[in-house]
């Protein structure tokens, strides 16, 4: 059996221009900020709205008029959501000096000291009184600065503030509109850029970022309205002022990913805090917030998504904060479609194969290497409860032969390199030998009495390591099979072992101990040199198939434990 395959390492080759290139991109995406954001959103709108352009041109309208109403759509949903959160603002903002002797009461109390909240806050402002040496007040000194410019300058300033998200907002569709329409020109130039010798990769890659960026668009905008009209209905019933106005924040704000709905819900926190008496209703706000959250995240959207996104949990957070530190609030929303795309990427072109490693949620080690990493560094614990999953997952012959086998092979193939070395060979043996047999008791897998099977190790730790393990799978088979003792009633089979090349006269020792102990020999092994060793000695060399093969034409099909 050849040794677990690892995943192909990177390529070394070439790596100070690649770390340069990305430098380089980095520097672009920052620099064209203002002109890449409302590309990449007009892409992602694209790819969102691409299905319901495709379906009413297969019901027989034309492309330009089925493109302006898809618009007109979108256009009428985000005036609708502003319409609606500027009236219940302008609202809000008419009622809050009605909500002042509640707030001017609240604060009172606080400021009398009552209360559990207060007594703690008092406490460790004391606590900091006592830990803060004393020191003299240093002298204010106030400099009056006159202010450049006049009313028309801040006039210009909020003018420019208003304006730009309305330019945004305008560029965004516009590149819709023109992506929408000439889709297949974009698709065949994006196409020939790549490179036509490289044509299946770019096929796959973007039909798979098409598929899966516009299922998680059109499940997380699913989400995100069911959030709001929750959150909405839910602070409506508790009596919280303008609760159509934090239903659509909350939709608007879960775009965001991991902040956007805890801030969502620290407005009507506020509130409550500000208009009601007591704490009741603040406090079921934050069992709202925190019932409808559950729900969403571990009901729902499991349900719902499928296939996710492809980002590990850990990779969405960095890259979020990649993305914001380059385009800002908007680098926050686009974050996980961005990110996506380059675990794509990732996945269909080999240079950049390390997005997918480092981005990506799929295992980074098989389950195999899993295993042998544990081996090396001596994690019994961990290395018998992989074991152990996989036996209940696959049977335990087949994890025996999964796992064990190839990490046997391994640690043989290994041990020659000089950094590897014989010690760290004999540590990794006699950990996996810890592993096999803590297996085997906790499987209750000891035998009493003589043995119809012996294994007979030739050499060291290794070497016992790999008959525990055929011991193991000869036992989930049915075989009553032990390691040579010094009672022992004349065996049917006698089973000799070896990982690895054995001390000349160590084979020829256990060569005539096997054939003094009668019955047949058998030998078995899962290194090549062994297997010369065992060749030039007359012996056969079998595998676990082969040898369970063996075995049932003696003992039939339920083996001799079943008897």
């Amino acid at each position: 059996m050849p040794p677990f395959r690892s995943p192909e390492p990177l390529p070394h080759e070439g790596w100070p221009a690649r770390i340069l290139l990305l430098g380089g991109v980095i520097a672009a995406l920052y620099v064209g900020r203002d002109v890449l954001t409302p590309l990449a959103l007009a892409l992602l709108l694209t790819i969102g709205c691409l299905p319901a352009v495709e379906w009413l041109e297969r019901k027989g309208l034309p492309r330009i008029p089925v493109v302006m109403l898809v618009l007109l759509v979108l256009v009428g949903l985000l005036l609708g959501l502003a319409y609606v959160v500027t009236t219940q603002a302008l609202a809000l903002a008419a009622e809050l000096p009605n909500y002042e002797t509640v707030l001017r009461a609240k604060l009172e109390s606080l400021n009398e000291g009552t209360g559990p909240i207060t007594g703690v806050l008092l406490l460790v402002q004391r606590l900091g009184l006592v830990l803060t040496p004393h020191q003299t007040p240093a002298p204010m000194v106030v400099t009056l600065e006159s202010t450049s410019g006049g009313p028309l300058s801040a006039l210009a300033q909020y003018a420019t503030v208003i304006i730009a998200p309305f330019a945004m907002i305008l560029i965004t569709l516009l590149l819709m509109a023109f992506i929408l329409v000439q889709r297949e020109n974009v698709r065949d130039r994006a196409l020939r850029l790549a490179g036509l010798h490289e044509m299946h990769r770019t096929t796959g890659a973007m039909a798979e970022a098409t598929s899966r960026v516009g299922r998680y668009l059109l499940m997380q905008a699913l989400m995100n309205a069911l959030f709001g009209l929750a959150m909405g209905t839910g602070l409506w019933l508790l009596g919280v002022p303008q609760a159509p106005l934090w239903g659509a924040l909350g939709f608007a704000l879960r775009f965001v990913p991991y902040l956007g709905a805890p801030l969502s819900v620290m407005f009507p926190l506020l509130l409550a805090f500000a208009t009601t008496d007591g704490w009741t209703t603040v406090i079921l706000v934050l069992a709202l917030y925190a019932s409808v959250a559950v729900l969403l995240s571990y009901v729902l959207e499991p349900w719902l998504y499928g296939a996710s996104t492809g980002i590990s949990p850990l990779a969405l957070l960095l890259s979020s904060a990649f993305w914001a530190l380059l385009w800002g609030p908007m680098g926050l929303i686009l974050a996980p479609a961005m990110t996506a795309c380059l675990v794509i990427l990732g996945r269909h072109v080999e240079s950049l194969a390390f997005f997918d490693i480092l981005l990506g949620d799929s295992e980074p080690l098989p389950v195999s290497a899993r295993f042998y990493q544990r081996i090396l560094a001596e994690d019994g614990r961990g290395a018998r409860a992989l074991l152990a999953s996989e036996g209940d997952r696959m049977g335990a012959r087949m994890a025996l032969e999964q796992l064990v086998l190839p990490a046997i092979e391994q640690i043989g193939s290994d041990r020659p390199s000089q950094d590897f070395g014989a010690a760290l060979a004999i540590r990794a043996a006699r950990t996996l030998l810890r592993v096999l047999e803590a297996q085997r008791d906790a499987e209750g897998e000891t035998l009493r009495g003589p043995a119809d099977i012996l294994i007979l190790p030739v050499a060291g730790a290794l070497d016992q390591a790999l008959g525990a393990a055929i011991q193991g799978a000869l036992i989930d088979a049915g075989h009553a099979a032990s390691f040579l003792r010094e009672e022992v009633a004349a065996p049917v089979l006698v089973v000799l072992v070896a990982a690895m090349p054995a001390p000349a006269h160590r084979l020829a020792r256990s060569l005539r101990d096997a054939r003094a102990l009668g019955g047949e020999l058998l030998a078995f092994t899962v290194g090549d040199p062994a297997e010369d060793q065992f060749s030039r000695a007359g012996l056969e060399i079998q595998t676990m198939t082969s040898l369970l093969s063996r075995l049932e034409e003696i003992f039939g099909h339920e083996g001799p434990l079943a008897a």
